[in-house]
């Protein structure tokens, strides 16, 4: 009885120990999600800016042209997969997984794959698949400048012809309690006028030419783009940690909360047997 006790007794401390640990993990997620979206509320309005001054551009110029809008037939195509470099945050990195085998298995040539992150680029490492380019161990200090490589190194492959096309794989942030997992098309670039309407069908006078800034602009907008995708996947990222140590930590609650009671019902039932033996004991000195 007593080593069953004691068995019992150890393993609640250690689920305490792991509730901790849950728990703190749960808060550091929250204070780099509320970090990243700071980040990407800075961000979108300096993006949105420069499409509205695009827009502008493209309104008054017919004759502005960029290698990174360049269509031609897409005979090899580049795919950047974003995962997180650790784990314990649900089915995240494994539905990205899933999805990147998808797209390669679709794709008649195998893409050429560039990987952010480590649990993408060793799960597809098993499968015997090859890396362009790896970035992964990435410290927190590390990751604008990680984010500034990935995006040049595509421009680069996509501007000298290297690849036809560039696809991202990624997590798309939705609420703060879900995400989804997508493939998108990044290069080339795509641009939309926006909608018609009396002031911006007024022409404008530019300084320097449309051509110029148009050169200038979509580069920078490009940019953009791709720190707005990596900051939205590493919040889908920290979201789906969030859920699940907020879900350890109500799971060991709950398991602390059985023990506790399985404990208490064999003291219960050793204390009751004691009592029956002393009782029991006392009769027989009584006849």
């Amino acid at each position: 009885m007593s080593g069953q006790l004691r068995t019992i007794k150890t393993r609640i401390r250690s689920i305490e120990s792991t509730k901790k640990i849950t728990r703190a993990m749960e808060m550091v997620s929250a204070a780099k999600l509320k970090r990243f979206q700071k980040l990407l509320d800075q961000t979108t309005p300096y993006a949105r800016a420069l499409e509205k001054l695009l827009a502008n551009i493209l309104g008054s110029s017919s004759s502005c042209h960029h290698p990174l809008l360049a269509e031609r037939e897409e005979k090899q195509c580049a795919l950047l997969v974003v995962t997180s470099d650790t784990g314990l945050c649900g089915s995240f990195n494994m539905d990205l997984i899933q999805e990147t085998r998808r797209f390669i298995e679709s794709r008649s040539k195998k893409p050429l794959l560039i990987g952010f992150g480590k649990a993408g680029i060793n799960a597809l490492s098993r499968d015997h698949h090859t890396w362009h380019t790896m970035v992964k161990d990435t410290k927190t200090t590390e990751v604008e400048s990680a984010v500034q490589k990935i995006g040049l190194l595509m421009g680069t492959l996509f501007r000298e012809q290297v690849v036809d096309a560039v696809y991202v794989t990624r997590a798309k942030f939705v609420t703060q309690s879900a995400h989804k997992t997508i493939t998108e098309k990044i290069l080339p670039f795509s641009l939309q006028k926006e909608s018609e309407d009396p002031v911006r069908s007024l022409p404008y006078i530019f300084e320097p030419s449309p051509e110029f800034l148009f050169e200038r602009l979509i580069p920078m907008i490009f940019e953009v783009k791709v720190r707005e995708f990596f900051l939205e996947s590493f919040i889908a990222e920290q979201t789906a940690r969030m859920g699940a140590m907020h879900l350890a930590t109500q799971n060991a609650g709950e398991l602390i909360d059985s023990l506790t009671l399985t404990r208490n019902k064999i003291r219960q039932a050793a204390i009751t047997n004691e009592l029956i033996e002393i009782v029991s004991g006392s009769k027989a000195l009584k006849t």
